[in-house]
């Protein structure tokens, strides 16, 4: 099945491209439309966007933040730099962002469509599997999420390295593998989850019945050089954070992995966010055993058919390859870290290997009925695309997200704790606590006790928010969230020594977090000890050059001192970052 030798690709004129592109972008408005007008979700999007200061701007120092680095634990500078041409582009319009991502996913799609065509030499093959990968509900939550930005232009990046390698072979013009090897750096820049190329080339090499000579294998390596530079900076970015696993571990969870993004490939239903594994991670688990004696039999199946059947041998191969990376990840977090079988994100690119092989063989099937193969395909990509819709919704914000993810896993610890800070920020602290509550009786951890401390905190009942704080601290010495709201507490209690302790323990724990300098510094200020404000809000402007309140405290501080001039810079500093802060307008109004 297109196993045999074949001549040179079909040419397609640019002006068909373009047609079939701009039909691929209207599509996906069609179905993925509704997330143009989401919000950006307390998912990552916080961490990575709106209370990022590295992507606020573009300047020398975010240039250096981004490329010097990680987010805390992904080396991904690339993206950064995506994330602030957004900010120029629309500042912190999630419209912006999302119309990104989607316009990504689109590219991709166009881009796989090429190489379905220079690997098969079937047009219709080609441009059903482009537009299959592009409206598949298994990628809402790369193409929806603002955070899985850096999924889905590695991606873009990744494929592109593969069709230039392609066009190389196939034209046997240097300058494509040069761009080959250009884009794969991107790729890598994006996200190292593209360090499985190099094997995936070898695969492709194969598929077409290259023998992997000596001079096959010399052109990879390069490509193979720049997999172990950037795997070594991921491992340095992973190091702090990473449970303990093991390896028996790691591979039983990997075939529960494998086994449900094949399910959910060929049946994209129930999708969340999350996938929160709550029984043992042992072969005594059914659920493990079925899903490892699945795996070996369908190993064993494609490695018997690899002449007769070589796409599924290359197919198999390409999901478990460019799937491998995330294999370890499953164990989020400190504490024990919590357990998830599976991120549809992690399945975006493996997801390939799986697509083309379906459409393949959906075209070998129905070869003989003249309309057959279009008409399935027709059925499939209306099928999906009204998934796709669906599933759309639920990432039109934090409360919607979340809520679908505990409609379906009620028992979601971390659902139920993010439900709980959606409502806390939005002041309704009755249903905040409720989640809260929930989360610590599914399973008790720091952050969420924390998190509560806050909540009573914000009440006013002080004596139960000191308790929740102590109760965090004792489980997790290195709860940075319970020092700091310990500071908080003692400052409005009046014990200054104690709530300067709690901020610099805070500060020992997260170095890098302005906001607890601001707070240590209007600790100094309240006590009259103006100079030591100043260091304080200095040290907050180091972390985050764009902190308007850090610069109107500062201006504050100056005006005390008398060094007007220095202060009517910082209050206009502070008006620069925040337009709406009045009383910054109001102390420049008044120097």
């Amino acid at each position: 099945m297109y196993d045999q030798e074949v001549q040179a690709a079909p040419r397609v004129s640019k002006r068909n491209i373009l047609l079939f592109g701009l039909a691929i972008v209207g599509l996906m408005l069609l179905v993925y439309g509704s997330i143009l007008n989401a919000e950006f979700v307390r998912w990552d999007d916080d961490l990575l966007v709106f209370e990022n200061p590295a992507v606020r701007t573009m300047t020398p120092w975010s240039i250096k933040q981004i490329f010097t680095t990680y987010d805390p634990e992904l080396y991904i500078p690339l993206t950064l730099f995506s994330y602030q041409l957004n900010v120029l582009v629309g500042g912190l319009d999630p419209f912006v962002y999302h119309l990104t991502n989607l316009l990504l996913h689109a590219a991709s799609a166009l881009v796989l469509s090429g190489i379905v065509l220079l690997l098969t030499r079937k047009r219709l093959v080609a441009a059903v599997t482009g537009v299959l990968f592009a409206i598949h509900p298994l990628h809402t939550e790369a193409v929806a999420w603002v955070s899985a930005r850096k999924d889905v232009l590695s991606m873009t990046f990744f494929l592109l390295s593969i069709l230039c390698y392609l066009l190389y072979q196939d034209r046997d013009r240097r300058k494509w593998f040069h761009y080959s090897l250009a884009f794969f750096v991107c790729a890598l820049l994006s996200k190292v989850i593209a360090i499985t190329l190099p094997i995936v080339l070898i695969l492709l090499d194969l598929q077409k019945k290259k023998t992997v000579k000596e001079s096959l294998l010399r052109d990879k390596i390069p490509f193979f050089v720049l997999s172990v530079i950037f795997g070594i900076i991921a491992v340095f970015g992973k190091s702090g954070q990473a449970s303990v696993t093991t390896p028996f571990e790691t591979v039983v969870m990997a075939s529960r992995s494998m086994v449900f993004y094949l399910g959910k490939i060929f049946a994209p239903f129930n999708l969340s966010v999350i996938y929160p594994e709550s029984g043992s991670i042992s072969l005594g688990n059914p659920t493990f055993l079925i899903a490892a004696i699945l795996v070996i039999a369908i190993t064993i199946a494609a490695f018997l058919l690899r002449n007769r059947f070589r796409i599924l041998a290359t197919s198999w191969l390409f999901f478990l390859v460019t799937l491998g990376p995330t294999f370890p990840l499953y164990r989020k977090g400190f504490e024990g870290g919590d357990v998830y079988f599976a991120s549809d994100r992690y399945a975006y690119i493996p997801s390939i290997g799986i697509i083309v092989l379906l459409v393949v063989v959906l075209h070998h099937l129905l070869r003989r009925w003249r309309h057959g193969f279009l008409v399935a395909s027709i059925l499939l990509i209306a099928s999906c695309s009204w998934l796709s819709y669906k599933q759309s919704r639920h990432w039109e914000n934090s409360e919607a997200l979340f809520t679908n993810a505990l409609s379906l896993y009620p028992m979601a610890q971390a659902a139920h704790n993010n439900l709980g800070m959606v409502y806390y920020i939005k002041g309704d602290l009755t249903k905040a606590q409720e989640h809260f509550e929930e989360a610590i009786t599914i399973r008790p951890l720091a952050s969420t006790y924390a998190n509560l401390g806050s909540l009573y905190r914000r009440k006013g009942d002080l004596s139960t928010a000191l308790g929740a704080y102590q109760t965090a601290i004792k489980m997790s010495p290195s709860e940075r969230d319970a020092y700091f709201g310990l500071g908080i507490l003692f400052a409005q209690a009046g014990r200054i020594s104690e709530s300067e302790l709690a901020y610099q323990k805070a500060i020992a724990i997260r170095p890098s977090d302005a906001s607890t300098y601001l707070n240590l510094g209007g600790l100094y200020a309240q006590a009259g000890e103006w100079s030591a404000a100043i260091d304080q809000y200095l040290l907050a402007l180091e972390r985050n050059p764009y902190y308007a309140n850090a610069y109107f405290n500062l201006g504050m501080a100056y005006k005390k001192l008398g060094r007007m001039e220095e202060a009517k810079e910082a209050f206009t500093k502070a008006l620069q970052y925040d337009s709406s802060m009045e009383p910054a307008r109001g102390q420049l109004i008044g120097l």
